[in-house]
């Protein structure tokens, strides 16, 4: 007798049936509506460089990407407990920690533009109509760096 195929299972019905699973995309969740309680009361450049989550026994942990960025969430830690108590968290402290990631926004570097020949021709008999001056020395270093 030759076995029924499966058809594939959408990944939240796969996430929502296996135990440990579910247990961590709740855990996730929850970490994203923690977090983005904070932020809500951070500024931009702060709330953007830092995650939140339970630390247990009623300690809030806010994770900074950065040291500095640490230090100035330390600061505001007196501030940032009231408001959050006043809004319903059940919250006693508030801890911050760094870790800092290794995915780094690196900008790629950027490709000189090439000038072929044809586009070099117009620009090379333009120099030679020019009087001498700074243009013209300009149009001359274009055209000896393009080859």
């Amino acid at each position: 007798m030759k076995p029924m195929a499966r058809s594939p299972q959408p990944l939240s019905k796969v996430i929502a049936t296996d135990a440990k699973l579910a247990a961590w995309q709740a855990r996730r969740a929850r970490e994203e509506a923690l977090t983005g309680l904070v932020r809500r009361h951070l500024p931009r450049q702060l709330g953007d460089r830092m995650r939140a989550s339970a630390a247990g026994q009623g300690q809030l942990e806010l994770v900074a990407s950065a040291g500095a960025v640490a230090a100035a969430l330390r600061q505001r830690l007196p501030d940032l407990l009231a408001t959050l108590q006043r809004e319903g968290l059940d919250c006693s402290g508030i801890r911050v920690r760094v870790q800092v990631g290794r995915t780094m926004d690196v900008a790629p570097k950027a490709l000189r533009n090439q000038i072929d020949k044809t586009a070099a021709a117009p620009l090379a008999s333009l120099a030679a109509d020019l009087p001498p001056g700074p243009l013209k020395a300009a149009l001359a270093r274009l055209l000896r760096r393009a080859g």
